[in-house]
């Protein structure tokens, strides 16, 4: 019933293109919503989304990481083709290929994921090729109060109230403080949240002063892990950072 509901959502407004040539490939498993296993033993993880963790090893599924899992079986079935085009960085640090994936009928699997509203967006750079398409797929998503943007961890909430417990978060707080410190930008939301970005990433960021965030009041976006007893956020991409309104 869930993912009948949701192919009824359709694709009307699909945006996303292959951003670069094509490798046809063979689908041999699916660990989750967002990473494959190939035929020929490559693993690929799904550029510029963030699906629910299935937590093999410690405890239950996050909420919708089955059906997040199941959905892109769907799409791209064991024994299947899947067509897989390269952004700016063939693999990361666990050695997986990175790619973005498109059925044979030329969809995105990552926007489909996203106007579903089983995944978020997750742009890493420099692989930010689709951010813009992506972007769109998963604000109609949220308008629509699809999937995921239903449950309460999804909701955005007050900074100081907000457990740090490794789950994907949206967080509202006033920039208490802001600061350069060694190759990081850190930012302080009600003196209790610190934002981290790198500074080879802070460039994309604006202001690009880091002082004239101060006051803002913003929603930052991200999973909210505890580093040193305090919680914090990596934030790689603006995308994960806007004023509130």
């Amino acid at each position: 019933m869930f993912l009948a509901a949701l192919l009824a959502c359709g694709l009307a407004g699909a945006a996303c293109h292959p951003p670069g040539p094509l490798e046809r490939a063979r689908v041999s498993f699916h660990y989750d919503g967002d990473t494959l296993r190939l035929a020929d033993g490559r693993r690929v993880r799904l550029l510029g989304i963030d699906t629910p963790e299935m937590n093999y090893h410690d405890g239950e599924p996050q909420p919708l990481a089955e059906q997040a899992k199941a959905r892109v079986a769907q799409l791209l079935p064991r024994g299947g083709t899947v067509q897989l085009a390269r952004d700016r960085q063939p693999h990361d640090r666990f050695g997986r290929a990175l790619a973005h994936a498109f059925r044979a009928d030329g969809t995105s699997v990552e926007e489909t994921l996203l106007r579903e509203g089983l995944a978020v967006v997750f742009i890493l750079p420099p692989n930010v090729a689709l951010a813009d398409c992506l972007l769109a797929a998963e604000r109609e998503a949220r308008r629509a109060k699809r999937g995921l943007w239903v449950l309460p961890d999804y909701q955005v909430q007050p900074a100081g109230k907000v457990p740090a417990d490794g789950r994907w978060r949206r967080v509202r707080g006033r920039v208490t403080s802001a600061q350069r410190r060694d190759d990081w930008v850190l930012l302080k939301l009600d003196r209790r949240v610190q934002l981290r970005v790198a500074r080879r990433d802070w460039a994309a960021f604006a202001p690009a002063d880091p002082g004239a965030w101060r006051g803002r009041e913003v929603v930052a976006r991200g999973k909210l892990k505890s580093r040193y007893g305090r919680p914090q956020m990596r934030l790689w991409h603006p995308a994960q950072i806007e004023v509130s309104k």
